[in-house]
């Protein structure tokens, strides 16, 4: 799963809402939540219809996606124009107000302001392989002390000013700058030859990668080898590429972030005037998995407690090929149908003797894998994938019975395994076979 760039490609609007999130009942209140592709996943319900939104720090109002086959009821629509970061000429949407939106069961705003866009160009879903609705911005993060569990992925929320002590024990407090609802930090960044002391960096949920840096916003910047010219994302400006490396690490209040994935997004996909003053990049959701987190925008901080994960390498994905969910097909099985069958005793012991037997067929929706991009170069490549071939089967298994997710998972493993894969071109099954290779490890000479 790569980047998506929500932050950096979106978003900043012809008006201003005004939306307040309430708690459904007092006490704590606490939901849970998907992870896919790095990224995370609310329940969200929009006038009574049950919906998926991505949670992101890094935009600031409700966006709503919609299609011409959507029916999602919307309230006082009128049409506006967006502009934003790697948006040029700005994007036809609606803006929608007087909304009923309920997060989780447990957030509830009665008169929710919205914005829709149509997202069939982002593409987001068949990236994350279940169907997403929309992205929930700083409005849900804004009154409220949001707890954010990625090991039981759950997300708790509590007064902002009155909390139990015990709910921070032995976690790392940090400052947060809280710009046009954003949440930025400080970090130390040691690249190979470079130190970046005191980088602004906007704390990001949807940012997949690790850490992301602007070269053209660091002087000098020289990205260090071993690093790939890879596909980072797609916003509305495009497919975006840029570089991808690993650097020796970046130090983040007393914690030390080993080795993390960089990604460098090119310059002509990011417009610097769009930035915030001084921004150098984005810490993103591969490293905030590493924690316990809790964000406290009234106060101005966050809090941070390793969790099992954290120290533990940062994976990428070894094949070089992008996959990606295409929509679901009908798949016939044939099934095995007894007729009809007697019992016999034969020296004492049960025997179930068939008679007769046929077969019959039955049909169900499976979904469809494609891949995406091949990085030149790659595994994947050198053993013969292209864009548009059909994934069949990953080590001798079907994959129309995965999950997106188990299928990178699979991408992810260890360098030096033997992967096997079955694609379909056109009429022509073909196997390929491929050892993985981790493209860019931290080379420290």
């Amino acid at each position: 799963m790569k980047i998506l760039l929500l932050s950096i490609l979106f978003l900043a609007a012809t008006a201003n809402a005004q939306n307040s999130f309430q708690l459904s009942k007092s006490g704590k209140n606490s939901f849970r939540f998907e992870i896919n592709g790095n990224l995370v996943i609310v329940p969200v319900k929009i006038n009574g219809l049950n919906l998926s939104f991505l949670l992101d720090t890094g935009v600031k109002e409700t966006i709503l996606f919609i299609s011409k086959e959507d029916s999602i009821p919307l309230e006082n629509v009128h049409q506006v124009r967006f502009s934003g970061i790697g948006i040029e000429d700005g994007v036809a949407g609606m803006l929608s107000t007087g909304n009923e939106m309920e997060i989780g069961g447990v957030l509830v705003d009665s008169a929710h302001t919205l914005y829709a866009i149509d997202a069939e160009e982002l593409d987001i879903s068949s990236h994350v392989g279940i169907p997403i609705n929309g992205i929930v911005g700083s409005h849900f993060f804004q009154h409220h002390l949001i707890k954010i569990d990625y090991q039981k992925r759950k997300i708790s929320l509590y007064d902002a000013f009155d909390y139990s002590d015990r709910l921070v024990r032995g976690y790392t407090r940090i400052p947060i700058e809280i710009e046009r609802n954003r949440p930025y930090t400080q970090i130390a960044v040691q690249l190979k030859k470079q130190k970046l002391l005191a980088a602004k960096m906007l704390v990001d949920m949807g940012n997949s990668d690790g850490l992301l840096i602007f070269p053209f916003l660091v002087d000098s910047l020289e990205i260090s080898k071993p690093f790939i010219y890879d596909y980072i994302g797609k916003g509305f400006s495009g497919v975006i590429y840029g570089y991808r490396n690993r650097i020796r690490g970046f130090d983040w209040a007393g914690f030390h972030i080993h080795e993390p994935i960089v990604s460098y997004p090119d310059s002509n996909a990011v417009h610097a005037a769009k930035l915030a003053k001084h921004r150098k990049g984005s810490v993103g959701n591969q490293v905030l998995q590493h924690f316990h987190v809790l964000f406290n925008y009234p106060l101005g901080e966050m809090y941070l407690k390793p969790n099992r994960k954290f120290g533990k390498p940062f994976s990428i994905n070894m094949t070089g090929l992008d996959v990606r969910h295409d929509g679901l097909e009908w798949k016939k099985s044939r099934v095995r149908a007894t007729l009809a069958s007697r019992s016999e005793q034969a020296d004492g012991q049960g025997i179930t003797v068939f008679q007769d037997e046929a077969f019959r067929y039955e049909f169900s929706l499976k979904p469809v894998y494609i891949i995406g991009h091949v990085r030149k170069g790659s595994p994947g490549d050198l053993a013969g994938a292209r864009p548009g071939d059909e994934l069949l089967r990953i080590d001798g298994k079907r994959v129309q019975n995965m999950k997106l997710q188990q299928i990178i998972g699979r991408l992810h493993r260890r360098r030096g395994d033997l992967m096997k894969m079955l694609i379909r071109r056109g009429e022509e099954e073909l196997q390929l076979k491929f050892k993985l290779v981790d493209p860019i490890p931290f080379d420290e000479s």
